[in-house]
């Protein structure tokens, strides 16, 4: 069984690499890189030192990852990423509860997030969880449209 837990600078690589595999298949349907696969390290960092950063972990290892960040009562969360072979076992419904428990404990109000308009797995995952689409942000420049989803704490 998986724990979830604030991230630590240290870990940054092996989230980076959490990210690398989960968005490995989505990447294909793009032609520009998505941004969760052009972090370094140190932005990885930085995002961890201000603490917006959640693990999930099977002993030792990262099995995914999320961030969350809340302004006055609204919580955006980005990046969730979950390894490929975790990917139907809960993880990311771990991470995302936490999240939004982190986001209430915060005084949010509600949740926000995007996720890609070709990625029908997220989609799909983020309306299980009670999200729903509130708006469509295209991007002509690059084609990374995103759906932008709401859900109230």
């Amino acid at each position: 069984m998986w724990t979830v837990e604030r991230a630590r600078p240290e870990q940054a690589e092996e989230i980076l690499v959490v990210q690398a595999e989960a968005f490995r298949e989505n990447q294909k349907k793009y032609r520009v890189p998505l941004p969760e696969l052009t972090e370094t390290v140190e932005d990885v960092k930085a995002v961890i030192a201000d603490g917006h950063v959640l693990v999930a972990k099977q002993g030792d290892e990262i099995i995914g990852a999320v961030r969350v960040f809340v302004e006055g009562d609204r919580a955006t969360v980005s990046h969730l990423a979950v390894l490929p072979a975790y990917g139907h076992l809960a993880v990311g419904r771990s991470l995302m509860a936490a999240a939004e428990k982190e986001a209430r404990a915060k005084g949010a109000r509600e949740v926000v997030l995007e996720t890609g308009l070709r990625d029908a797995p997220a989609i799909e995952f983020y309306i299980k969880l009670g999200y729903r689409p509130i708006e469509l942000i295209p991007d002509d420049e690059t084609e990374l449209d995103q759906v932008r989803f709401r859900r109230p704490l």
